[in-house]
This record gives C-alpha cells, sequence and structure tokens, in this order.
C-alpha cells in the first residue's frame, strides 16, 4: 500500500516516521517545498523505509494518506481535493480546539473527523495520532514503552491496514470503534493536553493503557 502524508510540520513529520519505521516509502509535501525536504530528512533518518519529499498532486496518488494540517485548513484540504481523494484511506490526527472564558475546550456537534467524512464520502475516514503529542509520536515511545495509538472509523477494512502499519513500527494501534469514537479521541486528546500543563510532564508524555498487575 502506498503511503502519503499532507503536511510537514511536527505531526506529519511524526506520522511519517512511524510509516517509514514500518519500512514504507513515504511521500510528504507541503506547501512550503523547503520544509517538505527538510521533514523529509529527519522522519526517515535511521529507519528502514524512506520519507521523500512530493508535491501535493504525487501525495494525493497514495493510497493512504494522512492529513497532517491544521483543523480548518484539512477540511478546505479535503472539499478542495475530494474527487483526487475518493477511494482512498484517509488519516485524520487534528484536535479542533475551541477558547470559552480562557479555556481550551473541544467542538460541540459532529466531529472534525465526521466532518471531513462527510466532506469526502467517497473516502475512508479514520481518526488516528490525535491522541499523542508529535513529539511522542515521533519518539514512538512514552516512559520506555510503547505509544498506544486509538483507531476509529466506520470502515473496518480501512482500520485494518492503518493498525497494521502501526504495529509494524513498534507502536501498539487499538481499534477504538466506529466513527462516532473521534469525537471521545478529540476530548482525550484535550484532557491529556491540559494533564501535561497542569502537572508539569513535558511534551513527551502520553496516554498508554496498561495491564491488570
Amino acid at each position: 500500500m502506498s503511503v502519503g502524508v499532507i503536511g510537514a510540520g511536527p505531526m506529519g513529520r511524526a506520522a511519517a516516521r512511524q510509516f517509514a519505521l514500518a519500512g514504507e516509502t513515504v511521500r510528504l509535501a507541503d506547501r512550503s517545498p523547503e520544509l517538505a525536504v527538510r521533514a523529509a530528512a529527519a522522519a526517515g533518518a535511521g529507519t528502514r523505509g524512506s520519507v521523500e519529499a512530493h508535491d501535493v498532486d504525487s501525495v494525493l496518488e497514495a493510497e493512504l494518506i494522512t492529513l497532517a494540517l491544521g483543523t480548518e485548513e484539512t477540511l478546505a484540504f479535503v472539499v478542495h481535493h475530494r474527487s483526487a481523494l475518493a477511494g482512498k484511506i484517509l488519516i485524520d490526527t487534528t484536535n479542533p480546539v475551541e477558547e470559552a472564558g480562557g479555556a481550551a475546550l473541544g467542538r460541540t456537534g459532529p466531529s472534525m473527523t465526521e466532518l471531513i467524512a462527510r466532506a469526502a464520502p467517497q473516502s475512508s475516514v479514520v481518526k488516528a495520532f490525535n491522541t499523542a503529542c508529535a513529539a511522542t509520536l515521533f519518539a514512538g515511545r512514552v516512559d520506555g514503552a510503547h505509544l498506544d495509538v486509538f483507531v476509529a472509523g466506520d470502515d473496518y477494512s480501512a482500520k485494518i491496514p492503518v493498525i497494521e502499519l502501526i504495529d509494524r513500527a513498534g507502536l501498539r494501534g487499538l481499534d477504538a470503534g466506529d466513527l462516532r469514537n473521534a469525537h471521545v479521541l478529540e476530548q482525550m486528546a484535550l484532557l491529556c493536553m491540559e494533564l501535561i500543563e497542569r502537572l508539569g510532564l513535558g511534551l513527551g508524555a502520553g496516554i498508554k493503557l496498561l495491564p491488570d498487575g
């Protein structure tokens, strides 16, 4: 399966690295070609795969595409490229935030992932990677333990290759249920960010499910 990432910021770089660790050749695009080149070099270093800087059109040819843009930018990108994204598996990494009284709140109503799915009805959209800080995802570990990655989506056949890629990268992919649970994952991410700040944990923290005993 061909793999692409749109967005060469911290989250895009981290996702691309994990796919490269899984042995994939990853296409990475950004509106800044220079940033894409630098991010590709950093993401691919020391992996058994590779990360290559490409233009957007080339990345849109991939079968699995991770969207690592800002929240509103992601939705606009999907609307603009709806036809090219038909038949693709899309991974949404966003965490929409609304400010109220100085506090960060999750979006009310549908999750961003559900809005993306409505905007691209011919694509298979899943939520993944959003509960980890970019630095944690890049490292792939939390306190020496493999990072847990929650994957939510209505199309089980789309979740399977995503979880398999995550597992091959050395992480642990967890089926988080239907797409409606994307809203829960977005809330989890906000809670995680609040706890990181409140407890002074640093950006290397993350959510990890541990076995009993």
